[in-house]
């Protein structure tokens, strides 16, 4: 029998080993980052979703033109403010000799003016029938 080397056994290869999972520690937490909000319960969300529901509604029917409705303190508006003279406009209602009414307007400045109902007779060249119920300004009588 021959004589065999002396060689050390076969060693088999090692199987790799999986991939182990690289976990990492967790950044420590910020002092100055804002607090959770808590969950809100059901009946604090219903109210917050009616309160939202109402804000959407309100903001829809509240237009432009009802702004101006509630601010009307134009500059027009605040100019004739300033302009006005005080006092009322009087109306009297007058009757004079002949017969015919007239009305006098005493302005809150002190002006005066009057209308009276055109004098419908044939003088003139003046039609009765056409020209009835004109109005005419005159002068105030005294």
């Amino acid at each position: 029998m021959r004589a065999q080397p002396i060689t050390a056994p076969p060693v088999a290869e090692p199987e790799p080993a999986p991939p182990q999972a690289i976990t990492q520690t967790m950044p420590p937490a910020d002092p100055f980052a804002l607090p959770v909000k808590p969950e809100l319960d059901l009946k604090q969300r219903a109210i917050a979703g009616a309160a939202a529901a109402d804000k959407a509604v309100l903001k829809e029917s509240f237009t432009q033109r009802d702004r101006k409705l509630v601010n009307d303190e134009t500059a027009l508006a605040a100019a004739m403010g300033k302009a006005y003279r005080g006092g009322a406009m009087r109306q009297v209602e007058m009757i004079a000799a002949d017969g015919s009414r007239i009305t006098k307007f005493i302005l809150p400045g002190g002006g005066e003016v009057c209308y009276k109902a055109a004098s419908n007779n044939f003088s003139g060249g003046r039609d009765p029938f056409r020209d009835s119920g004109r109005i005419v300004v005159s002068n105030c009588p005294r």
